[in-house]
C-alpha cells in the first residue's frame, strides 16, 4: 500500500471520528464514554453475551472490558450469571436500568445521525450508505483472506 493511499484512510478516521463526537465524554449525551457505549449495546444487542465474546466483538482489551463491566455491575445495568456446566464461564444480562440506558443510546444514536443527515437528499443518503457497505464488505473481505491466510 502506498503512502498516500494511508494517509487518505487515515485522515478518513480522523474526520468520522470527530464526525460522530465518540472522543468527547457523554457519548450520545450519555454519562458514558463511547467505549462504555458500545459495550453496553453489544451485550442489549447480544442477550446473554460473554466479556470474552464482547472483547472479540468489539476488538477490545480484556482488562479494558473487565473494569467497564464492573462499572455497569456496580451501577446496576448488567448481572452475570454462570452458564451451566461450564468452567465459570458468566453470560452477561441487562437489568431493567440496563435496558433503559441501552435503548436510550439506540434512540440517540439515531437522532444524531437523524440531525446530522436530515437535509441530506434522498440519492446522496443511499450513494453514502452504500458507499459504507463497500467499505464494510471491503473490510471484512480483507479480514476474512488475512485469517484464512490466502
Amino acid at each position: 500500500m502506498n503512502s498516500d493511499a494511508i494517509k487518505k484512510i487515515r485522515h478518513f478516521n480522523r474526520y468520522y471520528t470527530a464526525w460522530l463526537n465518540v472522543l468527547n465524554k457523554g457519548y450520545l449525551s450519555t454519562d458514558f464514554s463511547w467505549p462504555e457505549s458500545r459495550t453496553l449495546f453489544e451485550i442489549y444487542l447480544c442477550h446473554g453475551i460473554t466479556a470474552t465474546e464482547i472483547c472479540r466483538n468489539l476488538n477490545m482489551d480484556k482488562s479494558y472490558v473487565s473494569r467497564i463491566l464492573s462499572k455497569f455491575e456496580k451501577q446496576g445495568f448488567i448481572t452475570r450469571e454462570l452458564v451451566p456446566s461450564s468452567k465459570g464461564l458468566k453470560k452477561l444480562l441487562l437489568t431493567d436500568a440496563g435496558i433503559k440506558a441501552a435503548q436510550q443510546i439506540d434512540l440517540n444514536g439515531d437522532r444524531q445521525i437523524t440531525d446530522k443527515l436530515n437535509d441530506m437528499d434522498e440519492e446522496t443518503c443511499e450513494k453514502l450508505c452504500a458507499a459504507m457497505a463497500f467499505i464494510e464488505k471491503t473490510l471484512q473481505h480483507h479480514d476474512s483472506r488475512r485469517e484464512s491466510g490466502t
